[in-house]
């Protein structure tokens, strides 16, 4: 009897994993969905570096143009707005900081509109915004007035 028993066991142990193998099957619409999302997140991105660079050649001569302070810009797919600023904007006034941040606002909103179809309304109001400068927090934008700022002391 335990001869016949082992031979079972041994065939048990081999079909029990086989029956319980769960496969699962990917929701292709909702990685085609994430892939899109992804490729036009890319493209706004290249365009706003290349547009970025184009405005800082344009205003080489004017050491003033808001360009200048700003080393990138990177729109985020909650349309927020990630702005790399240089050493030299921490060493501004806060209302010019605030006007060169608005300016790259703006500038993010008329690239990015291509592809996101934003209101006027989205327009008035700006997007929400943080700032970094040398790898640190600068400041943001404030919680119901995108268009005002906080800085970090």
């Amino acid at each position: 009897m335990k001869k016949q028993i082992m031979p079972l066991l041994g065939l048990l142990l081999t079909i029990i994993p086989m029956s319980n193998t769960t496969t699962v099957k990917a929701d292709t619409n909702h990685e085609v969905k994430l892939v899109k999302a992804y490729n036009k997140l890319r493209k706004i991105n290249q365009k706003l570096s290349h547009q970025l660079y184009e405005q800082q050649q344009i205003e080489a001569n004017d050491s003033n143009h808001w360009s200048k302070f700003v080393k990138n810009i990177k729109f985020l797919n909650n349309n927020q707005v990630e702005v790399y600023v240089t050493s030299s904007f921490k060493k501004l006034k806060s209302t010019q900081r605030e006007n060169i941040v608005n300016q790259a606002q703006l500038f993010t909103l008329r690239i990015a509109d291509s592809w996101k179809n934003f209101d006027k309304t989205t327009y008035m109001d700006g997007l929400a915004t943080i700032i970094f400068c040398d790898g640190g927090y600068v400041g943001r934008s404030k919680y119901l007035d995108n268009k005002e700022f906080t800085w970090n002391k």
